[in-house]
């Protein structure tokens, strides 16, 4: 008799040791429902325009409020320049000349500007005087061809009114402008000319926290039922073993 009342006493605590662990298992499942951090880029771009380009348009998705809760915003904006340039030293006496390529870039959205910058290419060239010939070329003139410049500039944003234009369907808007303040200098008596091209991009991406779906209620309580059925077959087998012993 007191044989059998040690084996029940073994019985309940293994038991509760069951259904502890049951539900240890079911608490585990149901907090498994986690914010995960997560990002994602769009990108836009033009072509090669001439300058000046005045509000051109870029535009990217907007984020999508179902993969979870926008925390932030990353905007890379970067300009490129492209030019040709000559010139002619017309002067009696050889003169050193200076070409420089730029070009002013600035990012809108909603009226409020968001990033500026300057790309310039600059290099001077020593040439002889003027040799009889406005050809841009010879010992007193050059030509210039494929002339280039680059700058990115990069800004993160997580104030929560300014995130609001980021979110929904379709797309946002951003404007970008090229103005050119090309130049070509060097003496009084000369001849020279220079064009430059512009172009654009943007590279936007969302900082967002991604939140899986827990398990139904149900589900859960089912999931730690079975795992403690199992539990408990266990035990039971040890517990024929003591009783037998």
């Amino acid at each position: 008799m007191i044989r059998f009342r040690k084996a029940s006493s073994i019985m309940t605590t293994k038991l509760l040791n069951t259904l502890g662990a049951a539900t240890t298992l079911a608490g585990i499942i149901a907090t498994s429902g986690v914010a995960n951090a997560a990002s994602l880029s769009y990108t836009s771009s033009s072509n090669y325009e001439f300058t000046d380009i005045i509000d051109e348009t870029l535009s990217v998705q907007k984020f999508d409020s179902s993969l979870g809760t926008l925390k932030g915003v990353t905007i890379q904006f970067t300009g490129d320049i492209l030019g040709n340039a000559g010139f002619e030293n017309r002067s009696p006496t050889p003169t050193q000349t200076t070409v420089n390529l730029s070009s002013q870039f600035s990012l809108q959205l909603n009226n409020q500007s968001l990033l500026t910058f300057n790309p310039e290419y600059s290099s001077s060239y020593q040439v002889a005087k003027y040799d009889g010939v406005t050809d841009y070329g010879g010992t007193s003139g050059k030509t210039l061809s494929n002339l280039t410049a680059t700058e990115s500039a990069t800004q993160s944003f997580t104030n929560t009114s300014f995130l609001q234009s980021f979110i929904g369907n379709g797309d946002i808007d951003f404007l970008f402008s090229a103005i050119a303040n090309s130049l070509v200098t060097g003496s009084g008596n000369m001849r020279s000319y220079i064009d430059t091209y512009a172009k654009a991009s943007i590279k936007v991406t969302y900082d967002y926290e991604e939140v899986k779906s827990v398990p139904e209620a149900s589900t859960t309580f089912g999931i730690g039922v079975v795992a403690g059925l199992c539990l408990l077959s266990q035990r039971k087998k040890i517990l024929v073993k003591v009783l037998n012993s």
